[in-house]
């Protein structure tokens, strides 16, 4: 089969020929720079450059060689390839590119802030850090739903439109594979990105109606940037990514109560008229931590696909997992632990664990094959490899 064949078989449930494989098919489930620089030096690979596209998470591009020597299947569309690049460095000092318009200023101390478009620092990496943290939060000081009114909604504009539209019309019609889009999608996110976690927590605990404002005006927004989107690339597109931590490593970050009440109904608004404009686009969420009592919710309010299956975290278990909604939502990673596994593991303790999980969640579909979450700066490309040859004996049909 094709890989755009492969995946969709996936997501609907339908075994193919084996197991598709996603390494680098959205921000979640590709790897940083640091750890690619040392996984092409491995493989002997010396074309191209380490291209962090996202400079915050400090993620690398996959490029093709990679992506033909480990069988993936699946390709991001993402404005952040397209806005052109410049010189940057890893912060062990290894020599990369970024995107054209991410600005930095030192601290004086090693470390570095992100400037945004108004000079404001946004975004902080301490010295000898590997991510950027926020240290901007827009709407920390609202009080009232005025504020809300006040503050500028992020809308994709008419030139990253067209960008997308051209990427994406080459990616289908000169590739063979899976293309997913991403969109604005999150509300428990939003909230924290745009008050802080520690504000945003209270207000959802005691200014209730506050915490539904907000979320209304960011399901407003989701639904406008979703729409143009869709608009744009749905003809060549077959998921729509977005983002929502919704878990901790033990639980649930809010009661399923909290999340029954004020995020999955929006949820379901939103999902709902993505299915309406595109029913061929598949919705994926990506939400990380102990979200077995959520899943249902999710199902209910209309969810394809489950990203990363964080099976490290409580309740998250690949056989309890498969077992009880294996059937209702297409599962996609879970594959390989990137919390104690693949960095600290042998290879031999890499591959057994990946093929053991390749086999719980195989049977029937509905599974594509990635790591839980990113590959982080301490893993041994050794263990990178191991983990793929585990896929490649373990996914056949």
């Amino acid at each position: 089969m094709k890989p755009r064949e492969r995946v969709v078989a996936a997501v609907h449930h339908r075994q193919a020929d084996r197991v598709p494989v996603d390494l680098g098919g959205m921000r979640s489930t590709t790897i940083m720079g640091l750890p690619y620089a040392r996984l092409k030096e491995y493989l002997g690979i010396t074309d191209g450059d380490i291209y962090v596209f996202d400079p915050y998470l400090q993620l690398a591009y996959v490029e093709e060689p990679l992506r033909r020597r480990f069988g993936c299947d699946v390709v991001m569309l993402n404005d952040n390839l397209l806005g052109g690049w410049r010189d940057y460095c890893l912060p062990d000092g290894t020599p990369a590119k970024t995107c054209a318009g991410f600005r930095t200023e030192p601290d004086d101390r090693g470390g570095e802030y992100n400037l945004d478009d108004y000079g404001r620092r946004t975004w902080f990496r301490p010295a000898g850090g590997y991510y950027f943290d926020p240290v901007y939060f827009p709407l920390a000081e609202a009080e009232n739903e005025a504020d809300l009114d006040r503050h500028t909604w992020d809308v994709i504009g008419d030139e990253a439109l067209r960008r997308l539209q051209d990427e994406a019309r080459r990616l289908y019609s000169e590739t063979d594979y899976a293309i997913m889009a991403s969109t604005g999608g999150s509300f428990l996110e939003s909230g924290g990105w745009l008050r802080g976690f520690e504000k945003w927590m209270m207000d959802l605990a005691s200014n209730r109606g506050f915490a539904e404002a907000l979320l209304d005006r960011a399901l407003e927004n989701h639904l406008r940037n979703a729409e143009l989107i869709l608009q744009a690339v749905g003809d060549y597109v077959q998921i729509i990514e977005m983002d929502d931590d919704l878990g901790s490593q033990m639980g649930p970050q809010i009661r399923p109560r909290m999340y029954s009440e004020m995020i999955q109904p929006r949820q379901k608004v939103l999902w709902s008229r993505i299915h309406a404009l595109r029913p061929q686009v598949s919705v994926f969420l990506h939400s990380c931590g102990a979200i077995f009592d959520l899943i249902p919710g999710l199902i209910d309010a209309g969810l394809d696909i489950l990203n990363p299956v964080q099976i490290s975290a409580r309740g998250m278990q690949p056989e309890r997992l498969k077992s009880a909604f294996g059937e209702r939502l297409c599962l996609w990673g879970g594959g390989c632990d990137t919390q104690h596994v693949l960095p600290f593991g042998t290879p031999a303790e890499v591959f057994e664990h990946t093929r053991n999980n390749v086999e719980v969640f195989k049977p029937g579909g509905g599974y594509v094959f990635s790591q839980v979450h990113n590959i982080q700066a301490n893993v041994p490309p050794e263990n990178i490899v191991a983990m793929f040859e585990a896929v490649r004996e373990a996914g056949r049909y």
